[in-house]
């Protein structure tokens, strides 16, 4: 390993980028890397040892889990039903809707 001085650039992921990047090394512990600047947005963060950001599950892989489970035979369980209220109907008792209770349409005159 080469030995680092305050200042040089190393690659390394930047956190507020979201990419690998050029850095300026801000600190230094012995001849170990601890705080780097990224050149592009400024931004100073802990030297992440140009490792990136957590790898996310695929959708595709998530999917196939799934499919594969499905098809050896286990079946997932539905999800249990809430249960019932025991809310009173909107309907009058007379189970007929009225734009207003007490009215009805009129009747034809034939």
């Amino acid at each position: 390993m080469s030995v680092h001085r305050l200042g040089d650039v190393i690659d390394d992921y930047c956190t507020r980028c979201v990419l690998l990047t050029n850095h300026s090394i801000v600190s230094l512990v012995g001849e170990d890397v601890k705080k780097v600047r990224c050149r592009t947005c400024q931004h100073e963060h802990d030297y992440r040892h140009a490792k990136g950001g957590r790898k996310k599950t695929a959708k595709l892989t998530a999917y196939e889990q799934v499919l594969a489970s499905v098809m050896a035979g286990k079946i997932p369980e539905s999800p249990p039903k809430p249960p019932a209220t025991n809310k009173p109907s909107r309907l009058p008792a007379s189970g007929r809707r009225h734009a207003r209770p007490g009215h009805t349409r009129p009747r034809s005159s034939r």
